[in-house]
């Protein structure tokens, strides 16, 4: 007997279980799993038939057909530019930054007082301190006693303080490398503390002993590390000093003292809180094209092409053959072949 169509002409389509699979269900199987075709137990058939052959390069082992490349550090590192490529306002931000090491410098320099932090031993200061930097216990270089030659310890003056020395301690999330936290909306850098591994700020330490005055913590360890050389704040002591003193040290005095002494064009930067003067180190590599014959292109070409400053990171060479390039080469016109982004010195042209 025939089945009864359903309406519209189409068979009533059968139930689930009596449906046929896609993946081949043997009769008499119905209370084992479905397994498909191209399953994972097929692969890892495939895999134990055809193994993986592997061979030795560099001191690794690597998989037949591919190969190993060594990565090595930088013998350069270029942070000012990666820097700028990243802050559109970077002059700014660099300025406001290091503000206070700026006035704290100058002081020094006027005073010939020296007030640095650093790790004992070591020949770079992490942070000069000025009128405004931050003690332990919570008040500023202002609130301490002024230096003199018989006594080097400047106890606060604030009323009611313990603390018996001042002993610097960053104020400021990019000291310890936080950089992102004042991008956070609403987010106010005076609120912030340096804190101890027991989850409270140092101001909420005894400044004698550094006990913690809400926990059973016994001594302040910091939970945060110096922007500067990547220790801890114990490992740290901040140091006051004649120049004479530094000198003995193979110390920096003077204008050697400023922040980015060594590199002129930086302190540029944080001086004057623009970087218009530091040409890119990414425009040799970058097709060169015809530039306007007016306005402030031109005028910004010709003052790169006479000052012709090398730029951050470059190796600096005054004779050509010492890079590689012949008289003939160099003598052409045009732009200058063979130079990365990273190589040689800057000198803007036109064409």
């Amino acid at each position: 007997m025939s089945k009864r169509p359903t309406p519209g002409g189409q068979q009533q389509r059968a139930p689930a279980a009596q449906r046929s699979s896609s993946v081949g269900v043997p009769r008499g199987s119905a209370n084992r799993s479905l397994v498909p075709t191209n399953s994972r137990n097929n692969v890892i058939e495939r895999i134990a038939q055809n193994p993986i052959r592997f061979h030795e390069e560099n001191g690794m082992m690597v998989p037949d057909g591919y190969t190993s490349h060594v990565i090595r550090p930088a013998a350069k590192g270029d942070v000012v530019t990666m820097a700028r490529a990243m802050n559109r306002d970077f002059g700014s931000k660099a300025k406001a930054m290091f503000q206070s090491e700026v006035d704290a410098a100058r002081d020094a320099i006027e005073q010939d007082l020296y007030i640095s932090y650093r790790q004992p031993g070591k020949d770079f200061d992490c942070y000069r301190v000025g009128s405004i930097g931050k003690c332990f216990c919570g008040h500023t270089l202002d609130e301490h006693a002024r230096f003199n030659r018989k006594v080097r310890r400047l106890k606060c003056q604030s009323g009611g303080c313990a603390c018996e020395g001042f002993a610097y301690i960053p104020s400021r999330p990019d000291e310890v490398g936080e950089f992102w936290l004042a991008k956070r909306p609403g987010f106010d850098p005076s609120t912030w503390r340096a804190k101890c591994r027991c989850g409270h700020a140092h101001d909420r330490h005894e400044p004698k002993y550094k006990r913690c005055k809400e926990c059973s913590c016994s001594n302040f360890n910091s939970n945060f590390l110096c922007a500067a050389c990547s220790n801890h704040w114990e490992q740290h002591e901040t140091f006051i000093e004649r120049g004479s003193e530094r000198e003995q040290q193979n110390l920096p005095t003077g204008e050697f003292y400023m922040p980015f002494a060594e590199l002129p064009d930086m302190q540029q930067v944080i001086l004057t809180g623009s970087d218009a003067h530091m040409p890119s180190p990414y425009l040799d590599a970058a097709p060169r094209q015809s530039l306007p014959q007016s306005g402030g292109m031109r005028g910004r070409s010709n003052a790169l092409q006479a000052s012709n400053r090398p730029a951050i990171g470059y190796d600096q060479y005054s004779d050509p053959s010492a890079r590689g390039e012949s008289n003939a080469s160099t003598s052409q016109k045009g732009p200058m072949r063979g130079r990365g982004p990273l190589r040689g010195s800057h000198q803007a042209t036109e064409e």
